[in-house]
């Protein structure tokens, strides 16, 4: 059961990737049909048949390029489409919603039931994931974190604190206001050369979606990530010392490892304090 429960979510995360590839495009683009409308080339505008928009298959079937005019097609879309399924299929192992009981008739047989509060924390976090992972490929790509994207996931991220008790709502008012004042800070000193606006809003998410301790432990992750990628592009000659480099994308990356092993780091780091 668990086995079937996971190829559908993983599929399911390969779809829900596709489909923010596309919104991602027409947002940037600020092509009409956003949510809706046929699938196109952007070189030759032929519309793409169904059987050449299944998600990771057809990328690699096709090798990377239009099934029409044979242009090639960036690597993010199957990134995208991968790393969310990948992303929804961890979530999964994090919360099994489905629970086996063994059976009263024959003991050697299981029966499965869903426990839907675990089932409810599911989908928050993969809608939240979702758009976190929108916003770490838009930024990768144009340098932009639009409200499009972060101002649903604040709202969706406190209105699930408020339902299932994690974070507190005082950790979400602390890790909220904390490293938003953190990241105002910097913009206001810095007159917007640091960071943009946008990571003002994504700071803000930080807080209200993992609560002050994680969300701490998210920002100083993504300072350490960002640094060390920093460093190994202009040992590569790749960039200079005042080439702008999106910092959403590793917000977005200190976020998801803190909400995965956050507790784990956490206790780790505090048991060093300790001795």
């Amino acid at each position: 059961m668990n086995i079937i429960i996971a190829t559908t979510i993983f599929i399911l995360g390969s779809a829900i990737g596709s489909f923010l590839s596309v919104v991602i495009y027409r947002l940037h683009s600020k092509k009409k049909g956003t949510l809706l409308g046929r699938s196109m080339c952007p070189s030759c505008k032929k519309k793409i048949r169904w059987h050449h928009l299944l998600p990771i298959v057809s990328w690699l079937f096709l090798k990377g390029k239009c099934g029409y005019c044979g242009k090639k097609i960036s690597v993010h879309y199957i990134a995208l489409e991968l790393s969310t399924a990948l992303l929804f299929l961890s979530l999964f192992i994090n919360f099994n919603f489905i629970q086996t009981i063994p059976s009263i008739i024959d003991p050697q047989l299981s029966n499965y039931i869903i426990d839907w509060n675990i089932f409810s924390q599911l989908m928050f976090h993969m809608i939240e994931m979702s758009l976190l992972l929108a916003i770490f490929f838009y930024d990768l790509l144009y340098q932009e974190i639009p409200d499009n994207f972060s101002i649903p996931a604040i709202i969706i991220a406190i209105a699930g604190g408020f339902i299932f008790g994690t974070p507190t709502a005082i950790g979400m008012l602390i890790g909220g206001a904390g490293i938003l004042s953190f990241f105002l800070f910097q913009y206001l000193i810095s007159k917007g050369g640091w960071i943009g606006g946008g990571d003002l809003r994504l700071g803000l998410l930080v807080g209200v979606y993992l609560g002050w301790e994680k969300g701490l432990l998210a920002i100083i992750l993504s300072y350490f990530i960002g640094a060390v990628f920093s460093i190994y592009l202009m040992l590569r000659g790749k960039v200079q010392g005042k080439t702008a480099i999106a910092f959403g994308p590793f917000m977005v990356l200190g976020i998801i490892i803190s909400l995965f092993y956050g507790e784990v780091i956490l206790d780790w780091y505090l048991g060093t304090l300790s001795f």
